[in-house]
């Protein structure tokens, strides 16, 4: 049987089971399970130091290195964190990296505290086996992907229709020079919470028409070719109210530095004229307070408006239908009336 074909897996996902990742910290940052939550048997340094021991001393000596680290005061505090965490949450389960020693140790400390556990089998590698699997080998739902031009309103739009995957939410990055929104998740957990999308079980989902980076993040290559051969519906908003999107979403919760440095991104394709007349237009915007629409405006018109235009043509005759947002609402709501969609059916 597949890993994506894991029937207790998929049960417990389903049912958005709670799960307690007793890694370190750094390892949880690397890569961290959906509804998981880090209360680690050892810190990083204390797994940097039994790591150390394991490699000089053998097993044993790195077990009692552990117990010897992990005692007192310090193993307590750890306990208890299980322990509340479990009576909030009683369905929880504990995983470690393999479901080995660490997650055995520690449903062992949280039984003899009175409440049974046992470590989830395989622990974290069966876990993103089951994701990267969901990825690489099973059935792709269909996809219809949402276009249209910059500042269009797609995401608002994909977020109040029903069965849709918002990728620049899970990716933390709006998807362009001006599309960063702090610090994003690393790429395993993005695939993760990508992969967990994915096992809904409806008959295709809405999703916006991506490029194949969303800042640090990229999509998965099967999923980002299926998605580009999906059938498309295209936003189209007038050119008033993508510059008014704009300013609200991005200027009004950013300073002038963040523009100029994206601005600065874009130069080699803008040319240096170009680049620095809307550095100068950024900079007394934000001086005066006011003028925003005109390097907006720009932006879209010489820029953006004609890359995306240009992709558009070469898809022309994936497009099902093109409307504002109110059409696209009935028509999507239609769509989901019908068992499928037109259009692809997945690998």
């Amino acid at each position: 049987m597949s890993m994506w074909d894991d029937a207790e897996l998929i049960e417990l996902f389903a049912r958005q089971t709670p799960l307690i990742d007793v890694r370190a910290p750094i390892e949880f940052a690397e890569g961290a399970i959906p509804y998981s939550v880090n209360l680690p048997l050892m810190n990083d340094e204390e797994r940097h130091l039994v790591g150390i021991c394991y490699k000089q001393h053998g097993q044993a000596a790195a077990i009692n290195l552990g117990h010897e680290l992990v005692s007192g005061e310090k193993k307590q505090q750890r306990i208890q964190a299980w322990l509340g965490y479990l009576q909030r949450h009683p369905e929880a389960r504990v995983f470690c990296f393999r479901g080995g020693l660490r997650s055995q140790t520690s449903c062992q400390w949280i039984t003899e505290a009175g409440i049974p556990a046992t470590p989830l089998s395989g622990g974290y590698k069966r876990l993103r086996q089951f994701f990267l699997q969901t990825l690489q080998e099973a059935p792709l739902p269909a996809l219809i992907r949402l276009g249209g031009l910059t500042g269009s309103g797609k995401t608002p739009l994909l977020n109040a229709l029903p069965n849709s995957i918002d990728l620049e939410e899970l990716a933390l990055h709006r998807g362009s020079a001006f599309g960063d929104r702090g610090v994003q998740p690393s790429q395993i957990s993005f695939e993760n919470q990508l992969a967990l999308k994915l096992l809904r079980k409806d008959p295709w989902f809405l999703v916006e028409d991506e490029s194949y980076s969303l800042g640090k993040i990229l999509l998965p290559q099967r999923f980002f070719m299926h998605l580009r051969q999906s059938p498309l519906v295209v936003l189209e908003t007038p050119l008033e109210e993508r510059i008014r999107n704009i300013y609200h979403d991005y200027v009004l919760t950013h300073d002038a530095n963040f523009f100029l440095k994206s601005v600065e991104v874009l130069s080699r394709k803008l040319g240096g004229l170009r680049t620095k007349s809307l550095r100068d237009k950024i900079t007394q915007a934000f001086s005066l307070g006011e003028g925003h629409d005109e390097w907006i405006s720009i932006l879209l018109t010489e820029y953006y408006d004609p890359i995306y235009l240009r992709d558009l043509e070469k898809q022309k005759t994936l497009i099902l239908f093109s409307g504002d947002a109110p059409q696209i609402t009935d028509w999507v709501n239609a769509e989901r009336s019908r068992a499928h969609p037109r259009g692809s059916r997945g690998p």
